[in-house]
């Protein structure tokens, strides 16, 4: 059970900005001309540390140097390597020359796996393909930052300062810091992930938002018997999974588990890590989502669908509800006006709860995501850390990655950026996530979206722009915990993952999987013996140690 008041707290100082934006979004529109540029100069924000040396723009006389960055590429049709304006603009501004080396993201870690094993030629600033930045590290591929942030990157370095928790998050148990990530911490409750649902479709057919798993199935049922999409067809999909199985697991919050984010490890009351898939609750759980599954309530493709197909599914009025972030709202809605729906309205459901007295939760996103390194193998050391200060941590960069061109995607209106239509009435109908995207900011390099200061600007401009959604995420706001309340592993610790975690998640993601969908028939002590077999304890063990780390 979820007491209503968890996180009402930590939710005050946002729900009051968010109330702020409903009220004042649509106030004003400042249209502009395209094709304007901001300035460069000197980057001025304060060092935290008075040593620090810090740089000024440009880092390096222009075209003089080159690095050569391996990250994740856009979604298609775009693509770093196409020329975007804002990175053509921040090579302007830095001086510096970018030599892009870009894999779709699902081949991604595969192709940088294998180059990392190879040990040689690695390129300058790398998207490392894994979790774990400390065993990268132990094996020489990529070097520590903390005394190059603290000698070239005064930005890094007070953001760091004013924000220990995000510090804390990214150093290894040695205390050194060898990789940033990107912060999604004011993004945790101005675009929260759970479940959105068709709210025209629980109008149409006179039913109430479900909370309950009885209320879900209720819902489900009549989605895929009652043609809420008025075609005729029973070509309705009730539940649209995304991410496949970890999709599913996001009812779980109706049985107290914590398995998306978390992925079912979670310490309990007293501080002890459990593994929560051996508990009781999540076999109803599972016994659930079979029943949904046989009755074709979920997506019978669910684990073999691709995103776009899915997606596809969403945007032709064919699924009633899916498990996204909350932004997944403003890009349907928008797909579907274009391609002639006027009507579809997705609403952010309240977390699945154990009754109806009771309440559910969603696990928060981040505060960190992905882990971004220079290499052993740069030749340029000290601007590698120059251009990553400047892009992540500088407010100039960082206007450039969140907001776009100015004059373009926003413009300046009292010292503060504001979006153009561009970005909010798109003249080729695309959101404002893809219409900056298609201009190369939201980028999948490492960026800052903090709760507040200058880095902390666009969560809560994009707000402004949609009150609907706004009024959306102070609705679930109350209910968002946190999770992988863990530090990073050590060495030794990793080694042990590695040899115990990869098989128990394959073996328990496998097995869930057939259980859902009816493979196999559900043997749930055939399958906690089998997880307790593989080492499951081993693996608590170390959750434990690195728990009890972040908590001191």
């Amino acid at each position: 059970m979820v007491n209503k008041k968890r996180g009402i707290t930590a939710m005050s100082a946002v729900s009051t900005v968010l109330a702020a934006t409903v009220a004042l979004a649509g106030c004003s529109s400042n249209k502009t001309e395209e094709g304007g540029t901001g300035t460069g100069g000197a980057v001025t924000t304060p060092n935290s540390n008075a040593t620090a040396e810090g740089y000024t723009l440009p880092i390096v006389k222009d075209g003089t140097v080159t690095l050569n960055i391996a990250a994740r590429d856009f979604p298609s049709p775009y693509s770093y390597t196409k020329g975007f304006p804002v990175w053509q603009e921040i090579e302007k501004r830095t001086g510096v020359k970018i030599n892009w080396i870009v894999t779709p993201n699902d081949q991604y870690d595969n192709v940088m796996n294998v180059k990392l094993a190879a040990g040689k030629d690695l390129p300058d600033i790398i998207t490392l393909p894994t979790a774990d930045p400390v065993k990268t590290a132990d094996d020489g591929l990529i070097i520590p930052l903390d005394e190059l942030i603290r000698k070239y990157a005064p930005n890094i370095s007070k953001f760091l300062k004013d924000n220990p928790e995000i510090d804390k998050k990214m150093r290894s148990p040695d205390g050194k810091l060898y990789s940033i990530s990107s912060v999604t911490s004011g993004v945790a409750y101005t675009d929260p992930y759970g479940i959105l649902i068709r709210q025209d479709w629980l109008d149409k057919l006179g039913l109430k938002e479900p909370k309950t798993l009885d209320d879900w199935y209720t819902v489900l049922k009549a989605f895929k018997e009652k043609d809420p999409n008025g075609n005729g067809k029973a070509d309705e999909i009730p539940f649209e999974p995304d991410l496949k199985l970890r999709g599913l697991t996001i009812f779980g919050s109706a049985k107290g588990l914590h398995l998306f984010y978390s992925s079912g490890y979670y310490p309990d009351k007293s501080g002890k890590v459990q593994f929560e898939w051996l508990k009781p609750e999540a076999k109803e759980l599972i016994v659930w989502l079979n029943k949904l599954y046989s009755e074709g309530l979920i997506d019978a493709e669910f684990m073999t669908k691709t995103a776009d197909a899915a997606r596809a599914n969403i945007t032709r009025s064919e699924a009633g509800a899916t498990n996204r972030f909350l932004n997944g709202k403003a890009s349907f809605e928008s797909a579907m006006r274009k391609a002639g729906d006027q009507t579809a309205v997705f609403n952010m459901a309240y977390p699945p709860a154990a009754s109806a007295s009771e309440n559910g939760f969603y696990e928060k996103y981040g505060p960190i995501s992905g882990w971004f390194a220079i290499t052993k193998d740069a030749k340029n050391p000290e601007v590698a850390i120059k251009f990553l200060d400047y892009i992540y941590a500088s407010e100039e960069g960082n206007r450039l990655v969140t907001f776009g061109i100015e004059g373009k995607s926003y413009t300046m209106v009292n010292g503060q950026p504001k979006f153009t239509e561009f970005a909010y009435k798109n003249p080729d109908g695309l959101d404002i996530n893809t219409a900056l995207r298609s201009i190369g900011a939201t980028p999948t390099m490492p960026w800052i979206r903090a709760t507040d200061g200058p880095l902390g600007q666009q969560p809560k401009e994009i707000m402004a722009l949609d009150p609907r959604s706004a009024e959306q995420a102070l609705k679930v706001g109350p209910y968002l915990i946190e999770a992988n309340p863990y530090s990073l592993p050590s060495v030794e610790e990793s080694e042990t993952l590695a040899r115990y975690q990869s098989e128990i998640t394959t073996y328990v993601d496998s097995t869930l999987a057939k259980f859902v969908t009816g493979v196999e028939p559900i043997d749930w002590d055939k399958f906690t013996k089998q997880v307790k077999a593989l080492g499951i304890d081993k693996v608590l063990e170390v959750k434990q140690k690195q728990y009890d780390r972040y908590k001191k």
